[in-house]
């Protein structure tokens, strides 16, 4: 009888140890908030402070099962427009919402699934599309933490220079959101910016739309950035991102036929709202929009 009771025991201390182990390596891949990994995971997503003579860009990439078709034509896009950014700027990516190969992946690690997969770099092109192409596609969409994640660790280091290495006294920190949903994790992303914003004035979110979900509009809306509604076409998905990070449109067409100059004077059609958001009326410009809210339906 003692025996039979000693060898449950073993066995329930064996299956608790695999599944801790387990949870570990989990925490390790994805970057999971653990408390088994939280110090290890902190020194990862803490680099050094970035010193960047021009725009500090951070792509926050959504990688829901949903994204998959959208995560391709992100990659090939920004084989473009990257080059084209001035050699000043520096870009970051995050990712969020990454699966797992386990099947014991909790709800709860779904939703701390985010982790900076390249820090702030200038000319670090190839770097950001490799790190787009090793990302793993998930289910849960934890928006408020990834946000969280991007101002407190990775934008808390950047410091933006003068080019002669001052301090700029317009700091432009720019977050580049591609989702193409809403927050399924229980959190409040429009809250979290509202409640943050007055601290945090240098801080500009672009958000690129997929589908019909407006939830989000919050995000550019509090801090003077633009709101892209895509509706599933591809060619809007590029001309979106050419906006957002501020090259002039048509640099992909461009690029894909090999053409080297682009026109610099293009029409930029969208709307513009004033402060009560109850009105729209239908602007042009020809160069790309300057900063202060804007909702673009394409």
């Amino acid at each position: 009888m003692k025996k039979k009771i000693f060898r449950k025991i073993l066995w329930l201390l064996l299956v608790f140890l695999v599944t801790g182990i387990c949870s570990v390596v989990k925490a390790g891949q994805y970057n999971v908030y653990t408390p088994t990994t939280y110090k290890q995971v902190d020194i990862i997503q803490s680099p050094k402070n970035a010193n960047i003579q021009g725009e500090a860009i951070e792509l926050l990439v959504d990688y829901s099962g949903s994204m998959d078709k959208w995560i391709k034509v992100a990659k090939e896009t920004l084989v473009y427009i990257l080059p084209k950014i001035p050699d000043t700027s520096a870009v970051a990516l995050r990712v969020f919402g990454e699966g797992s190969s386990f099947t014991s992946f909790t709800y709860v690690d779904a939703c701390r699934a985010s982790r900076l997969a390249v820090y702030f770099k200038k000319n670090n092109d190839a770097k950001l599309i490799k790190a787009l192409e090793e990302a793993q596609i998930g289910g849960a969409t934890p928006i408020e933490f990834a946000l969280k994640q991007t101002v407190t660790k990775d934008l808390k280091g950047v410091n933006i220079l003068t080019s002669d290495n001052k301090p700029a006294p317009v700091q432009k920190k720019k977050i580049i959101l591609v989702t193409d949903g809403g927050e399924t994790c229980g959190g409040n992303p429009c809250a979290y910016i509202r409640s943050i914003i007055k601290t945090h004035k240098d801080l500009q979110i672009d958000v690129v739309q997929l589908g019909s979900d407006n939830t989000l509009r919050c995000l550019p809306t509090a801090t003077g950035g633009t709101f892209y509604k895509v509706d599933g076409s591809r060619q809007k998905f590029e001309t979106a991102f050419e906006d957002a990070f501020n090259v002039p449109r048509g640099t992909v067409s461009a690029g894909k036929s090999g053409v080297q100059n682009i026109p610099q004077n293009v029409n930029i059609k969208y709307e513009s709202q004033p402060n009560n958001y109850t009105q729209q009326n239908s602007q042009t410009q020809t160069s790309t929009p300057q900063r202060g809210y804007k909702f673009i339906n394409f």
